[in-house]
C-alpha cells in the first residue's frame, strides 16, 4: 500500500504521503515500479507453492492537497462536492490507467500540507505582527568575534537560539497540524461514491468520519455479497478503533458466513474471549515478540523502543470500564520510570489494578463511546493519551 494520504510535514518534507498528491504522474510511476517488483518476487516464489500468493498494490490518499497557511475553512465548508470529485477524479484516473492500481483506500477530506495561519482576527493583525518581529529579533544568531551587548535596531539583544526548544516548538506545531488535518477540513464522503461510479473496475474503501461499529456495518451491508466487480467495498477505521477497541470486538461476524443450524435449528456462534483473556494472550506475544528482538542482538535502545510501542497497544482495552483509570496510570508510570521491566511484565503489573469483575467481561459487552465522560483540556495525538484525537 502506497500512502499518498498523510499530511505530516515530517513525512511531506521527504517527499512522501499528501504531497505525493501534487504529481500524479510520478505517483503512477512508483506504482508501476512496485508491481515490477512483486512480478520479479512472484517468479521466484513459484517454485515454492507453499509461499507462493499474489499481491496487489493499493494506495492510500486523500481528495486532493492545499496549502494549509493560505486554506480558508469558511469557504470550502460552502462549497459542494464538485470540485473536489474533479480534482480527486483526475489524480485515480492518472494512477489506475498509468500505474495499474485496483484498489484505492480514500480519506475523504482534503489534505493540507505546511504549517497553519496563525489564529486570531483582523484586529489582532497589528499586535501579531510586532510580536513576529519581536521574536525575529530575539532570535537572531549571535556571530562569534561580534561583542555580545551589541545592540540591534537600538533596543534588542543578540541572543543564542535555543535550538531544543525551537525544535521542541517545531515538534509541538506539526502535531497541532496533524490533528487539525482530520478535523477541519470538512469531510466528503459523497465523493468516494461517485468515484466508485466513475471507475466501476476499481474498488474503493472508505476513510475518514467513521466512529462506530454500525457505520461499518451500514457500508458493508451496502455492499453486498458480491464485491468483486468493484465500487466500494469497505470501510477503514483509526483512532475510533485505536481510542475504544472493544465497541470495534465484533467485527469478526462480518467476515464469517452463516453456519448450519443444529438440530433444534439454531445457529452456532463463536464465544468471545474476556477481556482478561485478550490481555494475557497479548502478553505472551509480547514475550514472544522480546525474546525474538534479543536473539537478533537488537540495542538496547532498540528493545526500549520495542517496548514503548508494545505498551502501547492495549492501553485503551478497558475504556468506560472500573479500573481502567488505575490500570492507565500504572501503565505511564511503569513506562515511564523503569528501564529493565519488559513490555509484559508493565501489562502484568497494570493488570493488578483492573477489578475482577472488569477482566471477565466479555469483550464485545461496552460501554458507547458518548456515554463516557471525556476530558479534552489538552488535545493530543500521540499513543498513551487518555483519547487521541
Amino acid at each position: 500500500n502506497l500512502n499518498c494520504g498523510c499530511p505530516s510535514n515530517a513525512v511531506g518534507g521527504r517527499s512522501g504521503g499528501a504531497i505525493l498528491m501534487k504529481d500524479p504522474a510520478h505517483v503512477a510511476q512508483i506504482v508501476e515500479c512496485m508491481n515490477r517488483s512483486l512480478q520479479s518476487l512472484s517468479e521466484v516464489q513459484r517454485s515454492h507453492e507453499e509461499y507462493h500468493r499474489v499481491v496487489d498494490v493499493t494506495v492510500k490518499h486523500r481528495l486532493g492537497v492545499r496549502d494549509a497557511s493560505t486554506y480558508d475553512a469558511k469557504i470550502d465548508h460552502a462549497k459542494n462536492d464538485v470540485e473536489a470529485f474533479q480534482v480527486c477524479q483526475n489524480f485515480v484516473k492518472t494512477i489506475t490507467l498509468i500505474g495499474d492500481v485496483k484498489k484505492c483506500h480514500v480519506h475523504a477530506r482534503l489534505g493540507l500540507l505546511g504549517e497553519f495561519a496563525a489564529d486570531g482576527d483582523n484586529e489582532n493583525d497589528d499586535k501579531k505582527g510586532k510580536q513576529n518581529v519581536r521574536l525575529q529579533r530575539r532570535q537572531s544568531l549571535w556571530v562569534p568575534g561580534q561583542e555580545k551587548n551589541s545592540n540591534v535596531d537600538g533596543d534588542e539583544k543578540r541572543i543564542k537560539i535555543d535550538h531544543k526548544r525551537e525544535q521542541e516548538r517545531a515538534r509541538k506545531r506539526s502535531r497541532e497540524a496533524t490533528m487539525k488535518n482530520r478535523s477541519v477540513p470538512p469531510l466528503r464522503p459523497g465523493v468516494v461514491d461517485q468515484l466508485a461510479a466513475e471507475f466501476p473496475h476499481i474498488e474503493f474503501v472508505k476513510n475518514g468520519g467513521i466512529q462506530t461499529f454500525s457505520d461499518v456495518c451500514d457500508i458493508a451491508q451496502s455492499v453486498g455479497s458480491d464485491c468483486s466487480s468493484g465500487g466500494v467495498v469497505g470501510s477503514m477505521v483509526g483512532r475510533a478503533a485505536i481510542n475504544h477497541p472493544c465497541a470495534f470486538a465484533a467485527a469478526d461476524k462480518l467476515w464469517e458466513e452463516k453456519e448450519e443450524g443444529d438440530s433444534d435449528g439454531n445457529s452456532h456462534r463463536h464465544r468471545r474471549p474476556t477481556r482478561g483473556e485478550v490481555l494475557q494472550d497479548y502478553i505472551d506475544y509480547c514475550n514472544r515478540e522480546e525474546e525474538r528482538v534479543r536473539t537478533l542482538g537488537a540495542s538496547q535502545q532498540s528493545i526500549k523502543v520495542l517496548r514503548s510501542r508494545l505498551v502501547a497497544v492495549p492501553f485503551h482495552l478497558f475504556m468506560g470500564e472500573d479500573g481502567n483509570d488505575a490500570f492507565q496510570r500504572r501503565m505511564r508510570k511503569l513506562t515511564t520510570k523503569t528501564v529493565s521491566l519488559s513490555a509484559s511484565s508493565i501489562l502484568a503489573g497494570s493488570a493488578l489494578f483492573v477489578p475482577a469483575e472488569t477482566l471477565n467481561k466479555c469483550v464485545d459487552d461496552f460501554v458507547p463511546l458518548e456515554d463516557i465522560p471525556i476530558f479534552d483540556g489538552f488535545r493530543r495525538s500521540s499513543a498513551m493519551q487518555r483519547m487521541i484525537f
